[in-house]
């Protein structure tokens, strides 16, 4: 478990089950992502769960949930695979509840993940994708030290039109720096 100021990381587990079937069905979430994310059904996201709980490796990447002190589950953040030799990777995250965004959450759990990846992993570069019109996650990750590398300009289609995505990005010396 990784402890941030007011979130906690954890392992998921089954219990995680249906808020995860209803999260992933929510079309506002998953258009504040950028995603064309289809209605799954319990057994999809159960298969993926069992994959998730099977990986041994910290290279394989990882979901956690995200809760709060009292354990409600929050929302999901994750890392992807990374290569050793480049010590970088994605991260990504959601808060499932509309009303629990932009209350820091975020900012806390990603700051927290971060911690993990660069102190913990020795990892050098935390990179991210977000819809360009995405202000609020924007602002939470440039809080978190990331900066705009670059516009990814009709990315995907959706919605019945194209969107921009920004491509952003902290290395570990800089984020050590604001992290002080």
């Amino acid at each position: 478990m990784l402890i941030g100021k007011n979130i906690q990381l954890r392992a998921l587990d089954r219990d995680d089950l249906d808020d995860l079937h209803r999260w992933w069905n929510d079309p506002e979430l998953w258009s504040h992502m950028g995603s064309r994310r289809r209605l799954s059904g319990k057994e999809e996201i159960d298969a993926w769960l069992d994959a998730e709980l099977d990986k041994t490796s910290t290279q394989e990447g990882k979901t956690l949930a995200i809760v709060d002190p009292d354990g409600e589950l929050l929302g999901t953040i994750w890392y992807g695979t990374y290569d050793a030799a480049d010590r970088q990777t994605l991260v990504g995250l959601y808060l499932g509840e509309s009303d629990q965004r932009g209350r820091g959450h975020g900012q806390d759990a990603l700051s927290t993940l971060l911690d993990y990846l660069f102190n913990d992993l020795g990892l050098h570069k935390a990179r991210l994708m977000v819809l360009a019109t995405n202000a609020l996650a924007i602002a939470c990750y440039e809080r978190c030290g990331f900066k705009t590398e670059g516009t990814l300009r009709d990315h995907r289609f959706f919605a019945g039109r194209f969107h921009d995505f920004l491509g952003m990005a902290v290395i570990a010396p800089e984020w050590r720096k604001a992290a002080k």
